[in-house]
């Protein structure tokens, strides 16, 4: 099967994305989805900093958190409390396409063309969920990778439809002229829809398999795969020419067609008329699933309906199909389950208190000491619960080094971290400042206000360099007698931390529980 590297830009890409850069909220979506990918495609730390980006936003953490306790994810419904812990079980790829999914629906909220954006998103997650399946049939490894593959096929008539309303408009009254939309996008932007899909894709850092897996296939270069990429291009092809199909011809006409596409991807994959009809009943299942965790009210939405009316699926029963059995509520177990349920809606809206988020990821990590979890993921939990519960500017974790005689900040989320965790080390030789009675006393520590004339000489140079923090809090780790870590969290916020007993007591839980993963982890597992 051919690959065309495009490592040459098509003459008329740089106009396109000069307008582009210059359209309210595109610059943000870039540099939302460029940092995602970025991280993601970094193995050594992905999962840390995938959940530092998402942090970031807090409405992308509440809605992403919403969508990993719905029911599409049912084996875990109400018990994903933190993005580190969705990180760990679901892995940075689902939660990558989640977050993008959930960042370019967020976009398309509010504007003049949202029915006709929401249109095409609902258009291009349903070729996702088919080319996942079409991906698992063809043994690739990672069916994640065929939605993302899949989804944005269709980038550059979705960024048109976003942001270049007057082109997008142009483009549609050729279109109702019979000119095919590839063309018609051509001759209105210098560029086809394919060429700005697939030089965005390279601006915003997709990994190269994937712009491979993006390419479209013409009839005479659909052949047997011999790897994964190949198998990649056939599920998202053959996915958005299913997709199609169903938008674009009449019901009537739906077995021609799922013949016509059986005989066409043949080669490729051996699926008949039966089997194609029962994958897309599959895939409405699916969707319904994901539109209701993503809140796209898919029954109000053309595309929608309209695949739906193409398969033959009633009017209810994509709905209804996909929801669970009613069951009568066990008299033993009611009660809690009712608090349970409570609890996880009060962590998944924006009127959460700090007691509630903290609560929450303190249920996170007891579930995880529970489990192989490895130490790593375990302080990353622990430090995004303090971070999000808080409200803090940054939270990080000093270790011990006992080579380097110094406690030395391993990770951490928040504002500027990367750049300032380099700075944060210190001797293990006592001085008097507040990281040192800290970790000599075991003794907790809250400055609300580091500039204060009986407190600004405690605090060491270091520190002041490395942040402009106006108050912090120190948890030392102690393990027989001895600091072995040291949790951090700081405020640059003119009013700085004010922590009251109840918040104190959940605090010192979380450091308690981070004293048993160092206790208990095995060697070699951090």
């Amino acid at each position: 099967m051919p690959t065309r590297t495009e490592d040459h830009r098509p003459p008329g890409l740089d106009a396109i994305l000069r307008r582009l850069r210059s359209c309210s909220g595109f610059p943000t979506l870039s540099t939302t989805i460029v940092d995602i990918n970025s991280v993601v495609a970094n193995e050594l730390h992905s999962a840390r900093q995938l959940t530092q980006v998402i942090l970031r936003d807090a409405s992308l953490t509440t809605k992403l958190l919403q969508v990993v306790n719905s029911a599409l994810y049912g084996q875990y419904h109400g018990r994903i409390r933190t993005v580190s812990k969705a990180v760990m079980i679901l892995g940075c790829d689902e939660v990558r396409n989640t977050a993008m999914a959930l960042t370019m629906l967020e976009f398309s909220k509010g504007r003049p063309q949202e029915k006709s954006l929401q249109n095409e998103l609902v258009g291009a997650f349903f070729a996702g969920v088919v080319s996942k399946q079409l991906g698992q049939r063809l043994g690739i490894p990672n069916s994640e990778e065929a939605v993302i593959c899949a989804m944005f096929q269709s980038l550059g008539r979705l960024l048109v439809t976003f942001f270049l309303y007057e082109e997008n408009q142009k483009i549609r009254a050729l279109v109702d002229k019979e000119i095919p939309e590839e063309a018609a996008a051509e001759r209105v932007l210098g560029i086809s829809y394919r060429e700005l899909g697939v030089g965005v894709a390279r601006e915003w850092n997709f990994p190269a398999r994937l712009i491979e897996g993006m390419e479209t296939l013409s009839t005479r270069e659909i052949s047997a795969p011999t790897g994964d990429v190949d198998r990649l291009k056939v599920a998202a092809n053959y996915a958005n020419d299913l997709c199609n199909a169903a938008l674009r011809t009449p019901p009537s006409s739906k077995s021609a067609a799922l013949f016509a596409l059986s005989r066409r991807y043949g080669p490729a994959i051996k699926l008949d008329v039966r089997e194609l009809g029962a994958l897309i009943d599959q895939s409405l299942k699916e969707m319904a699933e994901r539109t209701t965790g993503l809140d796209v009210p898919a029954e109000k939405n053309a595309t929608w309906q309209t695949i739906r009316a193409w398969s033959g699926t009633p009017a209810d029963t994509a709905e209804t199909s996909t929801a669970e059995p009613a069951q009568t509520p066990d008299p033993l177990t009611e009660h809690v389950d009712a608090i349970d349920e409570q609890q996880q809606d009060a962590a998944t809206t924006a009127t959460e208190t700090s007691q509630q988020a903290l609560s929450a990821g303190i249920r996170d990590v007891t579930e995880a000491l529970a489990t192989d979890c490895s130490l790593n993921d375990l302080l990353h939990m622990v430090l995004e619960t303090m971070y999000r519960g808080m409200d803090f500017t940054r939270t990080l974790i000093f270790i011990r080094d006992a080579r380097m005689n110094s406690m030395r900040a391993r990770f951490g989320f928040g504002a500027d971290i990367e750049s300032i965790i380099p700075q944060c080390s210190f001797s293990l030789a006592f001085a008097p400042d507040a990281f040192h009675v800290s970790i000599e006393k075991g003794a907790d520590i809250v400055i609300e206000n580091a500039q204060a004339e009986n407190i600004a000489q405690r605090i060491p140079e270091w520190h002041r360099k490395a942040t402009r923090a106006r108050s912090f809090i120190l948890l030392p780790v102690m393990l027989k007698g001895q600091a072995i870590g040291l949790l951090y969290a700081d405020s640059e916020k003119p009013d700085g931390i004010k922590i009251d007993a109840e918040q104190l007591g959940l605090l010192r839980t979380l450091r308690g529980q981070v004293t048993l993963a160092f206790k208990h982890c095995a060697p070699g597992r951090a």
